[in-house]
């Protein structure tokens, strides 16, 4: 017999109802809430056990409603439910846990009236309807200009009602109690009471003109409320008006904030339920990685459907031109490694020394612990995962940013002390998605002792109990040092598996090793490469990130200029005539870029820790312009005053056109490497019938031909006649369409529609005398409106 017939045996049938109601509406901890009943009702009584269960069951939420609601992790929370449950010290203590924890999930997962677990689709219809929600605000406000300035004009705005707090529990309460001042107050334009002197009633204030900017000041108002409510962070204040309200009026806007947020999100609910860990998803959740992995796919299928074209004729599309730069993992781990290679050449040969440190976040970042131990039967070792108590909630992020002020406290008493490092900043996850920081830096090596002294100083000041094992003894969870031997390799040796491991997960496997081409949790390389890049992109992590060495800017846009631009660069120096010592310097730079000398760059350009401000090269911005563009700014639809392209916001768009390298005196020389431009446009563009291929010459933009003999037969002539069989089936099938019930109510919307349209154009033409005579000139007479009135005042309000 279950507990629930049990609990029937004590009170009376309205005992029993009332009961009900708190068992159905938390199904699945029905049995156990009888059972706490009848235990208290056995000992102490009927009234007892319902004083019990009324305590203990309001405000409990059911899991059955929030698995419904969130069924692709439906497995996922029944698992975090039922450890949380088992938690509690006793059954009803780990309910309340359970349940608290599912309601924090309900808020975390819907963000405004989104539920995070939905597909991409209902995420672009959502932000589409909230989009054109501003848009449309904004419109009704500037609408409503003249009828708020008219009834300014006539004295018929009152001052704004200043009501007290609304009181009450539901939104019901408050209504009424918001209708109940409502009316209780008294109208400002209603005459006062017997005895009351005018002047101590009314208050009189100057309301402002509305105008376009009061108007999109408002609807600015309003969008970033809209904004703030689903947790996504507005526009900064600092741009105009018209750039935060385009920001707030774009579909694509929300589209990315939404997605960002909502896959945070639920990568973060994956975390708190014990999804992500060595035993588990490892690195990030598997739905993380599927969600990454449509994404790429639809990124990849986007960028085949554009094609970029140049001035030469040159077409490539958008996805063959990604592959030819760094978005191409082969292509970013080579200039990284090449770079870290080059920087310990230099460094060997100033005679600096490399030390190799791992940070690690304090334990309340980590949501899971994992203890190595030996598996004699499979014969390798496993991880045994288990839950970390002092985890307090907080995200990758939150540890990224932790770790980040460790490093900016660091950095500032390295400088304030002289002490320059340089190098290498490498970010990869625990098994539970926590991140930790490698540092591969080069130093004096009269500075190593106080580097070190000073970056564990800051590394180790939180939480310093956490730093010493059961035994007593310091442990390095928190803090690692090891200092680069060269008898056993090189430090682009000791990098190179993290570099691979967070990038694509090849590499050369290096001779001797044992498990090179596998993770600290036996995992293949290959195999964790993706979940790494995905836990990245999720959080909005930077993997890879060099200390005190130049730009690499400066590099890449160096490297543009290869042999087949020489004549290109020799007609821009007779043109330009650039200062001698600036050519000379550029020439250098350029002969080491294009051999792939990154160490010969390096001294060139300074040596290590050298200021910007100090490099002789730097970059060359401009704002963009197009001279002989259209006067039509295609980012916002207006005219443009000037040559200036502005963005898709209204905002100005800086653009690297090449680099400025310092002469002589403070004369400075500018070099063009952006020597191509391209528009990008779509790919089902039909290439004319001379176009003789990629790669080469496109056929001239003209709309006539020069050819003779034109053949103007149609390619796709028109189908022939269908039998009358076939075409009397066709039209009963049309008829039966048009007669069903859903197209006659839509028809019948669709007729609702047009004549209130065409009502409401009537009533705006009646009251404009200039459309009445244009549209008459034209044959088409529209009545004026009918007489109105003046409106009426007393003489003592007058």
């Amino acid at each position: 017999m279950t507990r629930l017939s049990v609990s029937l045996q004590f009170g009376t049938p309205e005992c029993h109802r009332w009961r009900q109601a708190f068992f159905d509406g938390v199904t699945v901890w029905a049995e156990d809430l009888a059972a706490g009943f009848v235990h208290v009702a056995k000992r102490y009584g009927n009234a007892a056990g319902n004083r019990w269960l009324k305590r203990n069951a309001e405000g409990l939420v059911d899991p059955q409603r929030i698995y419904n609601r969130f069924a692709p992790i439906a497995a996922d929370l029944k698992k975090a439910v039922a450890a949380i449950r088992n938690r509690g010290n006793t059954t009803i203590e780990g309910i309340q846990a359970a349940s608290e924890w599912l309601a924090y999930v309900e808020r975390s997962l819907v963000i405004g009236g989104f539920n995070c677990t939905q597909d991409d689709e209902a995420l672009i219809d959502y932000a589409t309807a909230h989009a054109t929600a501003v848009e449309n605000e904004r419109a009704r406000l500037i609408g409503s200009i003249a009828e708020h300035n008219r009834r300014l004009r006539l004295g018929l705005l009152p001052p704004p009602l200043e009501l007290p707090p609304i009181k009450g529990d539901t939104a019901s309460a408050q209504a009424r109690h918001l209708a109940e001042v409502v009316a209780k107050s008294r109208n400002p334009l209603s005459p006062p009471p017997g005895g009351i002197p005018l002047i101590a009633v009314f208050r009189w204030q100057r309301a402002p003109v509305m105008s376009i900017a009061v108007a999109d000041a408002l609807a600015l108002r309003k969008a970033r409320s809209r904004a703030a409510v689903h947790g996504i962070e507005p526009p900064a204040r600092t741009g105009s008006i018209a750039s935060q309200l385009g920001r707030l009026s774009c579909s694509l806007w929300w589209r990315r904030k939404l997605r960002r947020l909502s896959g945070r999100r639920l990568e973060q609910i994956q975390r708190e339920a014990r999804r992500v860990h060595a035993q588990a998803g490892i690195y990030c959740s598997d739905m993380t990685v599927e969600r990454r992995r449509s994404q790429k796919h639809r990124n990849h299928a986007l960028l085949e459907t554009l094609e970029a074209i140049n001035q030469e004729g040159q077409t490539y599309t958008l996805a063959e031109l990604a592959e030819l730069g760094l978005a191409n993992p082969d292509h970013r781990r080579a200039e990284l490694m090449l770079r870290i290679r080059d920087t310990e050449v230099e460094a060997r040969r100033l005679g600096h020394v490399g030390v190799f440190y791992t940070v690690t976040a304090p334990s309340r970042f980590h949501p899971v612990n994992a203890n190595k131990y030996w598996n004699a039967k499979r014969k390798r070792y496993q991880y045994h995962c288990r839950r970390n108590r002092k985890y307090d909630g907080s995200t990758p992020r939150e540890a990224q940013q932790y770790l980040q002020q460790v490093w900016a406290r660091a950095r500032a008493k390295l400088a304030r002390d002289g002490l320059a490092i340089y190098g290498i900043r490498v970010v990869e996850p625990h098994h539970d998605g926590t991140p930790h920081w490698h540092l591969l830096v080069w130093m004096v090596p009269e500075h190593q002792a106080r580097v070190t002294e000073v970056l564990q100083e800051y590394a180790e000041a939180e939480s310093p109990e956490e730093l010493y094992d059961r035994r007593g003894n310091k442990t390095t969870a928190r803090f690692d040092v090891e200092e680069i031997d060269y008898n056993k390799g090189t430090a682009a040796g000791y990098v190179a598996k993290y570099i691979s491991k967070n990038i694509n997960g090849e590499q050369f496997t290096r001779t001797g090793i044992e498990g090179d081409d596998k993770d600290l949790y036996e995992r293949s390389l290959t195999e964790v490469a993706p979940r790494i890049e995905a836990w990245a992109a999720t959080w909005g992590i930077r993997q890879f990130q060099f200390l005190g060495l130049p730009s690499v800017t400066v590099w890449r846009e160096v490297r543009r200029l290869t042999e087949k631009q020489e004549h290109q660069l020799q007609e821009w120096e007779a043109c330009t005539r650039p200062e001698p010592t600036a050519a000379e310097r550029f020439h250098a730079i350029r002969r080491a870029a294009n051999a792939g000398e990154w160490a010969i760059f390096l001294r060139l350009m300074g040596g290590p820790c050298t200021k910007r401000k100090d490099q002789p090269v730097k970059p060359w911005r401009l704002m963009a312009q197009d001279p002989a563009g259209d006067g039509i700014s295609h980012g916002t639809g207006e005219i443009r005053q000037g040559i200036d392209v502005l963005g898709r916001y209204g905002d100005p768009v800086q653009v690297t056109k090449g680099l400025v390298v310092k002469g002589r005196y403070g004369v400075d020389a500018e070099y063009l490497t952006r020597l191509y431009s391209w528009e990008v446009r779509s790919k089902d563009r039909t290439p004319a019938a001379s176009t003789p291929g990629r790669g080469e010459a496109a056929a001239p933009w003209t709309c006539v031909t020069n050819c003779t003999g034109v053949d103007l037969t149609p390619r796709n002539p028109f189908p022939e006649s269908p039998d009358a069989e076939v075409l009397a089936a066709q039209i009963r099938r049309f008829e039966e369409w048009r007669s069903s019930e859903e197209v006659r109510a839509e028809m019948d919307d669709v007729d609702f529609e047009t004549r209130a349209a065409q009502a409401a154009a009537k009533r705006l033409i009646q009251h404009d005398a200039t459309a009445r005579r244009v549209l008459a000139e034209r044959g088409i007479y529209i009545e004026a409106p009918p007489f109105e009135p003046e409106e009426f005042y007393p003489p003592e309000l007058c």
